[in-house]
């Protein structure tokens, strides 16, 4: 029997086909394709899509921001201190030199610096490579005409203003207004950190940019936040070749706030003029605000030498001169402050019932303690309270310092303010050092020495103080107990003039005392003015509360000279403290110095 073959309706059995290697590899090589297509992709619009962005849109845009010129800083009578000038400045597009780099030496040339300058100043991390970088200031006009003429053959250079900082006064104000320079890394982003939200919208920038000037020391530092400004600018349309067709949209930038100081210029000139041929410093308050009238530090430097920047051969002389111009003595050197202590141990005594007004020794040159002799400037003889006020008898507070103590020593210090910063509103402010045994014991892992308690009273030994706590310490005697905080800015106003902020009184230390005891002191003080030791601090018609310092600096040398004062002694208006570094006697140079600035105070109205 023959079998036939089945037959399966509407269904048809096929094969099963093999891919061959030609078409694997077609499929491979698409899929590679598609994968170089997607990194591209990837790398174009993800990883660099904003920098391509921006080089697209500055092909046809490009935004050009303009600095906001700083405010003005002027004295209580609006005597302009700093101020702006307009100088011509030359910038480049560093993109555009990125791009070109074959270009450099041409426009290095044109320019008139070194290629391998130009390169390093466009390759800094830190610029924005599309805003203009401004590589000259204080451009000849001569240079910028020719510049502006080759601008079709050199389209990566820009011409154009820029207020630049100026110090009218040069030396006369420098450690109060300190200087400008190129803002620093950390300073961009510690400034851009808080004023990202003040920043113009229109142009998506920061208020500041890594080629902005900005407040290095002093006033300038202090209240840049102030003084800063907003920037403005111009968003202008350019050809590929960059060259300028029109201007789309621009804005004015908006300049910074004017800063008023509490320093009269008239008294200022006069400090200066005074500390001449001296090194040292004179500062003088308000002591019925802790307004600075007066502060000067000799010897002072040019801030104008720092705008823009300061050269190297103008920066190494100044560093390594030996009297060290760029230090503000008024607040960062301390010394020993010597006699000038003593009213404030005397007021203690008193306080204490230590002694009395009618407390007296005899002075025979020297006091004996122990094994050792302290000796005093002169031989007195017999010296009751005021006098040894009046001239300054060391004898009479060694005794004094060795009833009271160390430790009461340093807490009167320290209710004066001593051995702790004011809070000017200046920056790198020294604290000075109130000693006790406790300090020395961790500082040096010895013990207190009572000879060291003898000369903690004259104002010797550890102890030491700015010229700026001197005049804060004056300002307490002269309020009896009452010490304000000193700052040298008494407002500050936008540029329509309205006032943003005024800075008020602010008590900072209290030291409490009855009145007789204060009336006590207080004419002991008048008596070194009138009859003792300080006779060139006399003003013809006001009665002058002072006294006189020269304090030990080191051995065989010359003695520092300190005076301060206050007047009137019955209602101060002005309180004054004067150093003068290895010069002698306070009462032969210092006090002189304080005396004729006070009596040109007065002559002013004051």
């Amino acid at each position: 029997m023959i079998e036939r073959p089945k037959r399966y309706l509407g269904i048809r059995r096929e094969e099963k086909r093999v891919i061959t290697a030609r078409e694997w590899g077609m499929l491979a090589l698409v899929a590679v394709v598609l994968s170089v297509l997607t990194a591209r992709l990837w790398y174009l619009q993800i990883l660099h899509g904003a920098e391509l962005s921006a080089r697209a849109e500055l092909v046809r845009t490009r935004l050009l921001r303009t600095p906001p010129p700083r405010g003005l800083i002027v004295d209580r009578n609006q005597r302009v201190l700093a101020t702006n000038r307009a100088q011509i400045v030359v910038s480049v597009i560093p993109d555009m030199l990125r791009r070109n780099p074959e270009r450099i030496p041409l426009v290095a040339q044109r320019l008139g610096i070194a290629p391998d300058e130009l390169r390093q100043l466009i390759e800094n991390p830190r610029i924005n490579p599309f805003t203009p970088l401004v590589v000259q200031r204080g451009a000849a006009f001569d240079q910028a005409v020719d510049l502006l003429e080759s601008q079709y053959n050199l389209p990566e250079v820009e011409v154009s203003l820029l207020a630049m900082r100026r110090y009218p006064h040069g030396k006369l104000f420098a450690h109060l207004l300190g200087y400008v320079g190129q803002i620093s890394q950390e300073e961009l982003k510690a400034y851009s950190a808080r004023a990202q939200e003040d920043a113009a919208d229109w142009l998506q920038m920061r208020l500041y940019d890594g080629q902005d000037f900005v407040g290095k020391n002093g006033v300038e530092r202090t209240y840049e936040a102030y003084l800063h400004g907003k920037p403005g600018g111009e968003q202008v349309e350019v050809t590929p070749l960059g060259r300028r067709v029109r201007t789309l949209q621009e804005f004015e930038p908006t300049a910074g706030d004017r800063v008023v100081l509490s320093v009269d210029l008239r008294l200022q000139q006069k400090a200066y003029e005074l500390l001449q041929g001296h090194t040292g410093a004179l500062v003088a308050l308000d002591p019925r605000t802790g307004e600075v009238l007066a502060m000067v530090s000799q010897p002072s430097f040019d801030p104008n030498l720092f705008v823009p920047r300061i050269p190297e051969a103008v920066w190494r002389p100044l560093m390594n001169d030996p009297r060290a111009p760029l230090n503000n003595r008024a607040i960062q050197s301390a010394y020993a402050p010597g006699s000038i202590f003593k009213p404030i141990v005397a007021l203690e005594g008193l306080k204490r019932g230590l002694i009395t007004t009618r407390t007296g020794v005899s002075c025979t040159g020297g006091y004996r303690a122990g094994t050792r002799t302290f000796r005093c400037w002169k031989r007195h003889g017999s010296v009751d309270f005021y006098e040894s006020i009046a001239f300054s008898c060391d004898v009479f507070y060694y005794q004094l310092a060795q009833r009271l103590g160390p430790d009461a020593l340093a807490q009167l210090s320290r209710a004066f303010g001593l051995g702790q910063r004011t809070g000017i509103d200046l920056p790198h402010e020294r604290s000075g050092l109130v000693p006790d045994p406790q300090w020395k014991r961790e500082r040096f892992n010895q013990p207190w020495f009572g000879g060291e308690t003898l000369n903690y009273g004259i104002g010797q030994g550890y102890l030491t103080i700015t010229p700026l706590q001197g005049a804060v310490l004056t300002m307490g005697l002269a309020n009896r107990g009452v010490m304000y905080r000193p700052h040298l800015v008494k407002a500050i106003r936008s540029e329509d003039g309205a006032r943003v902020q005024t800075i008020e009184p602010e008590v900072i230390h209290r030291y409490e005392a009855s009145p007789q005891h204060w009336d006590a002191v207080i004419e002991g003080m008048v008596r070194v003015v009138e009859r003792g030791t300080a006779g060139a601090a006399r003003v013809p018609g006001v009665r002058v509360a002072g006294k006189t310092g020269s304090a030990e600096f080191r051995k065989g040398g010359k003695t520092h000279a300190w005076f301060i004062a206050f007047a009137p002694a019955e209602n101060p208006r002005v309180a004054i403290c004067v150093l003068a570094e290895e010069a002698g006697g306070g009462g032969a140079i210092a006090a002189p110095i304080a005396g004729q600035w006070l009596r040109y105070f007065f002559e002013l109205g004051y």
